[in-house]
């Protein structure tokens, strides 16, 4: 195979891998590719209270799990001298019906209070999770007359009227809204909670033969101190899709913000042990970085992405990597600038290392330090070649010299409060050094002209790697999605193989090709 068709097969591999590594991350774990994003976070309190009548206390209380488009981030019980019982692993079979236990051997009477904290967030888009629907069995009351008559025309009138479980519940809610009709009337006697109701629309929509079940929802909206849940029946689809629909309102309640407290399941609270138990809620809305809850989330999951996110490093650690990360876009704007502009530069790497010593100063400050320490160090040169030193010892007394000048900025601004000259002290001091002795030696092998040329065109691609490196969109991206380096691998050998004119080349023949169409046209 040829050279050129493994460059081609090479970097439409690379290109592929990183892209798709990066979408993958992106829909699997659901990190932004928009820096600064935030997600909704809601922080909810239930307060359970009753009244301990002495001797042994068992408390269960139903709690959400998982949604399509809500996530569990954290929870926790409180309590005081109670055991707790966190609920356990949530899977497709479990998922549904979760629950928390205090306990306690003997409680003494009166008002005891517990708590129970959850952590939810809204995920980015709708995850395929999906948990088996809770059992729902049809109540026995509505299959003895007279109510299972009354029952069957109201169902039997709404079907007629319908085309699907969506549909049958609209007209149902309508129905079940009209006092005068007497089917309605009598199936209403019973019911007058709307909890009771609820469980009406759900044993008629069973009655009809749909799949539906009973949820207790939480509307989140901003911060409220007290709040309850509001029951609803959940209609389930051929393909597993629900529609909420609450007493009153024929619509599909849209459920973007509405956590499903409890799905199936006996009872909100089980008590025994006490009485007059009561279940309060308090909801509290807050905006937190996406990267950050994200990864909080997907630590429970056992072989998530974010086990292999350079977030999990220390602070320490992640701070150098994401100044390492940048050179490889500045290693692409050397090779832009020097094989398609044409700028010369001294050496490849002497503008990635300008640009990160910019990096660590303002580039201000930078450039001035630059100017003035390299100035002097390469004057510095010029009076030891007079006094016939070797090559080694007068570069090598060169970078002496840098230094202590650089030393000398240092105690400067510290003494009269001068940021640029105190600035001097973050300036990476191998890579001045480096620069200096790069220069001194190419002035020995090709002269000051040359020594002009490619320092001013070392600054001029290190201050353009300076603002690509600095970009923090970019730095956001390669430090999240580290595999988009492939990609910027992917460009850099893309241009590997470019012989055409470069820009700089293309301006400087011009004149000749405006001359020889001149000919032409004459």
């Amino acid at each position: 195979m040829k050279s050129k068709i493994q460059l081609r097969l090479l970097i439409l591999a690379l290109t592929a891998v990183g892209l798709g590594l990066a979408i993958h991350k992106y829909l699997e774990v659901g990190y932004p590719f928009i820096p600064r994003q935030q997600i909704a976070i809601w922080t909810i309190e239930a307060k359970v209270s009753f009244r301990a009548t002495g001797g042994p206390v068992k408390v269960k209380l139903a709690v959400p799990g998982e949604q399509p488009t809500l996530g569990i981030l954290d929870e926790i019980g409180t309590s005081l001298d109670y055991g707790f019982t966190p609920p356990g692993a949530q899977n497709e079979k479990t998922g549904f019906y979760r629950t928390v236990t205090w306990s306690r051997e003997e409680a003494r009477r009166g008002r005891q209070e517990l708590f129970y904290r959850v952590d939810v967030y809204k995920r980015p888009s709708s995850m395929d999770f999906d948990v088996l629907p809770p059992p729902a069995v049809l109540d026995p009351s509505y299959m003895e007359e007279p109510l299972s008559v009354a029952a069957d025309q109201v169902v039997s009138q709404a079907k007629r009227y319908s085309a699907d479980g969506v549909t049958f519940m609209g007209q149902l809610i309508q129905l079940l809204g009209d006092s005068t009709n007497q089917n309605v009337q009598y199936l209403l006697e019973g019911a007058k909670s709307d909890l009771a109701k609820s469980r009406l629309l759900l044993n008629l929509a069973l009655k009809a033969g749909y799949n539906a079940h009973l949820i207790r929802a939480l509307v989140l909206g901003e911060s409220s101190s007290s709040q309850s849940l509001v029951p609803g029946v959940l209609i389930l689809g051929d393909d597993g899709q629900g529609d909420l629909f609450a007493w009153g309102n024929p619509q599909p309640v849209e459920d973007g913000d509405i956590l499903a407290w409890q799905r199936g399941g006996p009872a909100l609270i089980e008590l025994r042990g006490g009485r007059d138990a009561r279940v309060e809620f308090a909801v509290m809305k807050r905006q937190l970085p996406a990267t950050f809850v994200l990864e909080q989330a997907s630590e429970q999951q056992s072989g998530s992405w974010v086990n292999f996110s350079l977030s999990q490093l220390s602070i320490e650690q992640q701070n150098s990597y994401r100044l390492l990360l940048m050179i490889p876009l500045g290693a692409l704007v050397v090779v832009i600038m020097r094989n398609l502009v044409g700028i010369k530069t001294s050496g490849t790497f002497m503008p990635i290392l300008l640009a990160m010593a910019f990096l660590k100063t303002t580039l201000l400050s930078g450039l001035i330090l630059f100017v003035i320490v390299v100035s002097a160090g390469l004057i510095m040169r010029s009076y030891l070649s007079r006094l016939d030193l070797l090559l080694v010892p007068r570069i090598s007394a060169v970078v002496v010299v840098v230094i202590g000048i650089m030393v000398g900025f240092g105690l400067i601004g510290s003494r009269f409060n001068l940021a640029i000259a105190s600035s001097v002290t973050l300036f990476p001091t191998i890579i001045l050094a480096w620069t200096v002795e790069r220069l001194s030696v190419l002035w020995e092998e090709d002269g000051l002209h040359e020594v002009a040329v490619q320092a001013a065109g070392s600054l001029v691609v290190a201050i353009l790697a300076y603002f690509v490196m600095g970009n923090g969109t970019l730095r956001y991206l390669v430090f999240i999605f580290p595999e988009l380096l492939l990609v910027v691998l992917a460009g850099i050998l893309g241009l590997g193989q470019y012989a055409g004119y470069r820009l700089t080349e293309l301006i400087r023949f011009s004149p000749l090709a405006e001359s020889q169409a001149a000919k032409e046209d004459g």
